[in-house]
């Protein structure tokens, strides 16, 4: 009987090969592991469980965060309720994905966890196993985690009953959440690895069979990274939409932002690191690589709209949960924008027949987009015109109006300087009050419409 339930739930698991030293036989396990869940259908469910674990690293880890939180605030004045907040609805819902991914693994009930401790840890006990740390248990790694984080969240709401969160104690919240995570070797193992195949296999054809002719392997390679990460970032974009759409805690979404700020760093950097380098090693891709260039330097404008414009509204002492909820649809809609134009750009060097249209569902590139703002930003600057020129017959209020339906529905379709001189404009007009420094500026900021509208011109040619 014994020997059935192991041979049955080996199905599960690669097929041994030779004597090999436990970290390898460790690496074989949790493969397997991984093509389970792949036939379980369950590996978007990994993608989103390890997105939550990374960004949780970034949430506590953040600089950049505890800069925003804490702009004016002195440190003994800081306030950590809004870390705790975040990890009490955060463990909510990786509790729930590690219920769903925890499945049975054969008709006998035994577990994964079970599987190794019997034929592979009690065997080997005499050697080392550097993920297991010493520590193991027959009851379910992922079962465990989960009482860990129901206890973990019962505390976190006690801490939150307090008037003041203190960083001491916000500070002993995250060492108690890492002792038990590093205790864990699943997880360990899932936050380890940078790349899974399984996990971040493309499933786009056209983009697929671009990396499969690439006859160089040092450039299929690099291309091949190019394209993970590029849609890894839209993934992460999708979990961020999906959090804002159904949770009424906006802060939810923060963590996982913050993932998305590292992996738009991951990929910049992979660029100047490795990808720039191949595509100028091939003389006839050189010749063609500018474009590619280009849109490399307008997603580091694009990263800077939303990492130093964008987000950074979010913490604003005047921000309400309407302009804080717009403040990530609009990260959501600049980084889509972005990173689809990106890949469409390294595409089409290497498939020339290639466009967004072909590659993502309901596309529309900002060029096509830059047609429809034209319209609007026509009618603004008519509206500002006839203001002049029919003196009474239109109020500031009225321009006031229109800018603000401008920047809701239409903003982030400009490129970032324009964005950002816009934004410029408007601050300055706010801070005139209608006094007498309001028609000067204006008329400054039709004159920055005009030059706008000649550039869409110019871009359609």
């Amino acid at each position: 009987m014994e020997k059935r339930e192991v041979e049955n739930i080996g199905e599960f698991f690669s097929k041994e090969s030779g004597a090999l030293d436990p970290e390898k036989k460790w690496e074989e396990i949790f493969s397997g592991w991984l093509d389970k869940i792949d036939q379980e259908k369950m590996m978007l469910n990994l993608f989103e469980l390890k997105l939550w674990f990374e960004s949780i690293e970034e949430f506590n880890s953040s600089t950049y965060l505890e800069n925003l939180i804490f702009k004016f605030h002195a440190p003994g004045e800081r306030n950590y309720e809004f870390y705790v907040f975040s990890l009490h609805q955060a463990s909510a819902r990786i509790t729930a994905l590690l219920k769903e991914l925890d499945f049975k693994k054969d008709t006998y009930f035994l577990n994964f966890e079970e599987y190794v401790v019997e034929k592979m840890l009690e065997q080997n006990m005499d050697k080392s196993f550097p993920n297991l740390k010493e520590l193991y248990s027959p009851e379910s790694w992922f079962y465990s985690f989960r009482i860990f984080l129901q206890s973990f969240r019962n505390l976190l709401s006690e801490i939150l009953r307090l008037d003041q969160v203190s960083p001491r104690a916000y500070l002993s919240i995250k060492k108690l959440y890492h002792r038990e995570l590093l205790n864990n070797p699943i997880l360990i193992s899932l936050l380890k690895k940078q790349f899974i195949s399984k996990m971040d296999k493309i499933y786009q054809p056209d983009i697929s069979g671009i990396i499969a002719s690439c006859k160089d392997k040092n450039i299929r390679k690099n291309l091949g990274i190019f394209f993970i990460l590029s849609f890894r970032i839209l993934k992460i974009n999708n979990f961020i939409e999906l959090n804002v759409d159904k949770s009424k805690y906006l802060d939810l979404a923060i963590p996982l932002a913050l993932s998305l700020k590292r992996n738009m760093e991951d990929l910049i950097n992979f660029n100047d690191t490795a990808l720039w380098q191949s595509l100028q090693s091939d003389a006839e891709l050189k010749k063609k690589a500018g474009p590619v260039g280009d849109i490399f330097n307008s997603f580091r404008m694009e990263y800077k709209k939303v990492w130093e414009g964008e987000l950074p509204l979010y913490f604003d002492n005047e921000s309400n949960k309407l302009k804080k909820r717009r403040m990530i649809q609009n990260l959501v809609v600049i980084t889509e924008i972005a990173v689809q134009e990106l890949i469409e750009t390294v595409a089409h060097l290497f498939k020339p027949g290639i466009s967004g249209s072909s590659i993502f569902e309901k596309y529309v590139s900002r060029k096509q987009k830059s047609l429809e703002v034209k319209k609007k930003l026509i009618r603004l600057h008519t509206k500002i015109n006839d203001y002049f020129t029919r003196k009474g017959s239109i109020t500031p209020s009225e321009i006031f109006f229109d800018i603000n339906q401008f920047m809701e529905s239409d903003l982030n379709y400009l490129l970032y300087k324009d964005w950002n001189e816009f934004l410029s404009y408007y601050d300055n007009l706010n801070r005139t009050n209608f006094s007498a420094e309001f028609e000067p500026t204006l008329r400054a900021f039709h004159s920055f419409l005009t030059r706008v509208l000649k550039e869409i011109v110019n871009e359609k040619k």
